[in-house]
């Protein structure tokens, strides 16, 4: 039987190999930790390193000074016919007739309405009847007088009797030229009875019909001119008082514009409005329809205010604080092209779609960037297009 071996060799080989194998182990993740970074180096170097990012470039204008701006201003108005008429009769009595009804068309010189004027007839036939008896008589006077007077230049009548034929004569010519009058009086009368259109136009409002009973003046129907429409405006005496006959202008009716030109201004201020009444015609146009009388709307003019500042486009402009807005300015720099951000306070007056009118703390001539003023910041370093502009602007500092 063989031997078993001795315990303290056993011992001793298990001391050594636990050192073997830790060191096995940190030489592996030594390895491990090599070759990793090998592969980190080696992807490295395939990246691409980007540049450094390029300068904004702005667009750039110069800042002008002026003394004063235009407002366009709206003041209402109402369209109405260049002339409106209620027609009425001069006499009082029956309407026998009315021709036309509203909205119809008629020509000047038309009968719109009769009265009954059996009456007016009746009398001028009497009257009639009485010339032809005064004319009876005259006609036997003229004989008697012609007797008179032979038998006068024979000597078989006095002169007195002579005399007395002639001034009966006389008489009867008289009451002859009297029932004339009377006759022409109620011919004037028959005339009057029938209201004619003193224009081309349409009729309005109609307010009697056939049959009724009228007195004098009182109205019949309402006649508008066939004629360019005008539109009464109150003005402004600032406004007014800068305005010529003939200035052209537009207006706005509905959802149409219309050209306008100043036919009449009253030289008086409305009491109670303390505008200046201004009348506007208003052309005709194939395209647009004719606005109806009545109708409401707006006559834009232009209004000068007295003010220094500048126009700047909107999209120049960045909402700031307190009211107030920001414009950036561009500031030469060293390198040409080059330009450093710098804000300036605005405060807007007056703006409409596209500019508006401004005053603050930039000097005359100063350049300022035109758009997007969200892509730069103060201090900010920038290519400038135009350049020239720029030198420009360093040369005036």
């Amino acid at each position: 039987m063989l031997a078993d071996p001795p315990q303290g060799g056993s011992r001793q080989g298990q001391r050594w190999t636990t050192p073997l194998a830790t060191l096995a182990t940190a030489l592996l993740a030594f390895g491990l930790v090599i070759a990793g970074f090998i592969v980190l180096q080696s992807r490295a170097a395939l990246v691409t390193v980007d540049q450094a990012a390029p300068l904004v470039l702005v667009d750039t204008q110069s800042i002008e000074l002026v003394s004063s701006y235009e407002v366009p201003r709206a003041f209402a108005g109402q369209v109405e016919a260049a002339q409106s008429t209620d027609i009425a009769f001069e006499l009082s009595g029956k309407i026998l007739n009315v021709a036309f009804e509203e909205a119809s068309f008629v020509k000047k010189g038309d009968v719109l309405a009769r009265l009954d004027v059996r009456l007016l007839e009746n009398r001028k036939a009497t009257q009639l009847a009485a010339r032809r008896a005064l004319e009876a008589q005259l006609e036997l006077s003229h004989v008697t007088t012609e007797r008179r007077r032979a038998l006068t230049d024979k000597g078989f009548a006095t002169g007195q009797q002579l005399d007395q034929a002639r001034l009966q004569l006389l008489e009867l010519r008289a009451h002859i030229a009297e029932i004339d009058s009377v006759i022409a009086g109620i011919d004037i009368q028959i005339a009057k009875s029938a209201v004619r259109a003193p224009f081309d136009g349409r009729v309005g409002n109609r307010f009697v019909d056939i049959g009724a009973t009228v007195g004098v003046g009182q109205p019949v129907m309402t006649l508008l001119q066939d004629a360019p429409p005008q539109m009464r405006v109150g003005l402004s005496h600032a406004v007014a008082s800068r305005l010529d006959i003939g200035t052209i202008v537009s207006a706005d009716i509905g959802t149409n514009r219309y050209r306008a030109i100043l036919s009449q201004l009253r030289a008086d201020i409305d009491p109670q409005t303390r505008t200046r009444t201004a009348i506007f015609t208003l052309e005709r146009d194939g395209v647009l329809s004719t606005p109806l009388y009545g109708q409401t709307g707006t006559v834009t003019l232009l209004e000068t205010i007295r003010q220094d500042g500048a126009w700047l486009p909107v999209p120049a402009l960045q909402e700031s604080i307190k009211g107030l807005w920001t414009v950036w300015t561009v500031r030469p720099g060293e390198q040409t092209g080059l330009a450093t951000i710098a804000p300036e306070a605005v405060e807007i007056l007056y703006a409409d779609e596209k500019r508006a009118f401004v005053r603050g703390t930039f000097m005359p001539g100063t350049h300022f960037v035109e758009s997007g003023p969200h892509r730069v910041t103060a201090g900010q370093k920038v290519r400038v297009e135009d350049t020239t502009a720029l030198s420009l602007n360093r040369q005036s500092r």
